[in-house]
């Protein structure tokens, strides 16, 4: 079973929505108490919400069951214990999210929407020497109830489903896309144009809804967005390397479910419109704008950090070599190669420099500290030209001229644009003349016309014709020395000149053609 489905207690279902009916609907509440005990003896450590539920449904029942006759003063006693206890642990597991995050459990319970005379009653009975009455005590019992149907059974109602072994489940693909959604969103909001600080100030409403919708569904309850003005869009990118996200994209196929979503028909990533918007004509440009770039740092900083960038990379290259995405598209994506590839020298030289010259170990430094001393150490390079994670080496194989040589030697047009930063990867280096050879052979392969020739003739077997005579080179082995040797008075030729028959000449016996280059004739080097 993959480890993103959780083990729950109950045995499908439609058992979790039976408990559900039998409490809040048909109010058959012994029979909905007997299954919680079963699920908890197959699961001691229920969720919060079916552990709060199990405590009040106890009391409320054996308070019933006391009603059933006349009350003693003993046993008002040992039910008012009972509803304080129950009352107590209702608070305590329920607003203990909130009070994790520093909040106090006034704060927490008017967040939640409990009432604050709960917190008062739990205060009462933790700390008073008079435990409250028992009218009130069954109010707040009956109210927490209420509250945990809205909260917790109503909540889960609507997304609980069933898994069988085997079966190919579509949640995790759905919270990829959204997690991806979420990157683009984020890196947007950043970006220098936007100045926005935090979720309120986000100027489309559509926008800042799918935010909040995406992180729902990717987080759940981790995120409190009942004030927008207290969630800043910096604390929601740290939340992007947590090991909540860690888990999510560890996931069997998570790779090819990112880079779906990422480079999909509708994905903002390849969009030319938003390209237009930032660039401008860029059809004949070798390099993107850094207003460009930028739009996207956050998402491909993102991917470096979570070990799913040179997938990308590698679907990035695919889509330059396929037809069905248009000469634009596939421009495009060639210099998001070219782009992210420098990234990953810039990272690759300043990890470099940074093990020679400090002891201090690179995962205990902070990002934007790192960012800050690249700066310091490399002042001329462009200050907004992406930078990817700084903890992070370049991928492995993208240094390694086994596995680079299948992209090499594929014939693409599109390689020119990013075959240099490819090769300046490899270790070990590449001798310089090396690089240039193949980094002209790729603008040759591009753009064949751009480069100078001898001579546009097609030459045919008709250009073996010599002289005015009309006879061929092959005729000419046939005659004989007698006539050969008139032919050569005639002519005026010399040995050498009668070796030559139009454009064709013979070549000399004593030339090394072993120690020739391809493509040249000896004569030629």
């Amino acid at each position: 079973m993959s480890e993103y489905f959780n083990i729950v207690p109950w045995f499908n279902s439609k058992e979790w929505l039976d408990v559900y009916e039998k409490i809040y609907i048909s109010k058959n509440r012994k029979e909905a108490h007997n299954l919680l005990l079963i699920w908890k003896a197959r699961c001691p450590s229920l969720p919060s919400g079916i552990e709060s539920t199990l405590t009040l449904l106890e009391v409320l029942i054996q308070d019933e069951n006391n009603n059933s006759s006349l009350p003693t003063m003993r046993s008002d006693h040992l039910l008012r214990l009972a509803y304080s206890s129950a009352i107590m642990r209702f608070v305590n597991h329920m607003l203990d999210t909130e009070t994790a995050k520093g909040s106090s459990l006034y704060q927490a319970a008017r967040s939640l929407g409990v009432p604050d005379w709960i917190i008062d009653l739990r205060h009462d009975t933790a700390h008073s020497n008079n435990l409250p009455s028992i009218e009130l005590l069954r109010e707040a019992s009956h109210i927490g109830l209420d509250w945990l149907e809205k909260s917790y059974w109503l909540k889960y109602k609507e997304c609980i489903a069933d898994y069988k072994s085997g079966q190919k489940d579509t949640s995790d693909n759905n919270k990829i896309a959204a997690f991806m959604n979420f990157c683009l969103s984020l890196s947007f909001c950043v970006h220098s144009r936007c100045k926005i600080k935090n979720l309120a100030d986000i100027p489309d409403p559509c926008m800042k809804e799918s935010i909040v919708n995406d992180a729902r569904e990717i987080f759940g309850d981790l995120i409190d967005f009942s004030n927008l003005k207290t969630i800043s869009i910096a604390s929601l990118i740290n939340i992007l390397n947590n090991n909540h996200s860690k888990k999510l994209l560890k996931g069997k196929d998570a790779v090819m479910h990112a880079n779906k979503a990422l480079l999909g028909e509708d994905s903002l990533f390849l969009s030319l419109d938003v390209l237009n918007n930032f660039s401008g004509d860029f059809f004949h440009k070798r390099k993107l704008s850094s207003q460009y770039v930028q739009c996207f740092e956050v998402l491909l900083t993102c991917l470096h950090t979570h070990d799913i960038l040179l997938d990308f990379i590698l679907e990035l290259i695919q889509i330059t070599n396929r037809a069905e995405y248009g000469e634009q598209k596939s421009h495009l994506a060639a210099l998001w190669v070219s782009e992210i590839l420098i990234a990953l020298a810039k990272s690759k030289q300043f990890i470099a420099r940074l093990k020679k010259t400090s002891s201090v170990e690179i995962e205990s430094k902070k990002r934007n500290e790192l960012r800050s001393l690249y700066h310091h150490w490399f002042p001329n390079e462009k200050t907004r030209g992406l930078l990817l994670d700084m903890q992070k080496p370049v991928p492995a194989p993208l240094m390694d001229i086994e596995f680079l040589q299948p992209i090499i030697s594929t014939y693409n047009p599109y390689l020119k644009y990013f075959i240099k930063d490819l090769l300046n990867l490899v270790e070990p280096c590449l001798p310089k003349s090396v690089t240039e050879n193949i980094c002209q052979l790729t603008e040759l392969i591009a753009s064949p016309d751009k480069f100078p020739h001898a001579s546009q003739k097609i030459y045919t077997v008709d250009d073996l014709q010599f002289g005015n005579q009309g006879k061929y080179f092959d005729q000419q082995q046939e005659t004989s020395s007698e006539s050969k040797e008139n032919m050569d008075v005639e002519f005026g030729n010399t040995e050498a000149k009668a070796r030559s028959y139009g454009v064709w000449k013979l070549p000399s016996e004593t030339h090394s053609w072993s120690s020739c280059p391809i493509g040249m004739l000896p004569w030629q080097q």
